[in-house]
């Protein structure tokens, strides 16, 4: 049985012209997993859940680079089974993400022992995969066990465990391209309007004056 919560942060940088050419997903994983009948040798999976991030919208822009980091570490606590006051276990566990794994081998030459996983890592993703409006994720965050010799049935439990997974966009945003008049282009014309309402004015005048002659 596993478990897992899923936390996401969205952060978004600003530059000097006060536009966005950064942003930043987190997404926090904190999953568990257990089993307390481990009969054979087969791989076991503790718990698998997969990060899921959202595309870049071209609309905000022209996406630069994109890039993945993560860092994760956790615990396993592992039981075998006492018989005639003998115990002994031995096998193989592991935590990975992407490129990097952590397997350790392990021992139990009394009842229990704990295994320690840490994890970390980046990478460069294609710009063309990322780039749209639903989202996408690069595989799962897992962890697994195998029983390789010993006594059984045995047990599993993740002790506190925790990935974070940070996507960072670099882009270059979208420019209005509207124009705005100039302060003087807007002064000519605030003081053109008022002179050719007077010039029609004037003209308008002079011709009454004809007609009544």
């Amino acid at each position: 049985m596993s478990s897992s919560t899923t936390v996401v942060a969205l952060i978004l940088s600003a530059s000097i012209s006060a536009r966005a050419n950064t942003i930043v997903q987190i997404v926090t994983e904190t999953p568990s997993g257990s089993n307390s009948n481990v009969t054979n040798g087969h791989p076991q999976t503790v718990f698998s859940v997969v990060p899921t991030f959202n595309q870049f919208n071209p609309a905000d822009g022209t996406l630069v680079s994109a890039t993945l980091s993560w860092s994760a570490s956790g615990i396993l606590d592992l039981t075998a089974t006492t018989f005639g006051g003998a115990v002994y276990a031995n096998g193989i566990a592991g935590m990975s993400y992407q490129t990097t794994a952590d397997n350790e081998t392990w021992k139990i030459p009394v009842d229990t022992t704990t295994v320690n996983f840490s994890i970390s890592g980046s990478e460069s993703l294609t710009l063309a995969d990322v780039t749209g409006t639903g989202s996408f994720d690069e595989g799962p965050f897992a962890e697994t066990y195998q029983l390789q010799g010993g006594l059984f049935p045995d047990s599993f439990s993740t002790g506190p465990t925790s990935g974070t997974f940070t996507l960072t966009y670099d882009f270059t945003p979208v420019t209005n391209t509207a124009t705005v008049p100039e302060p003087a282009s807007a002064l000519y014309l605030f003081t053109t309007i008022p002179l050719l309402a007077l010039s029609w004015f004037a003209r308008a005048t002079a011709s009454r004056r004809q007609g009544r002659r």
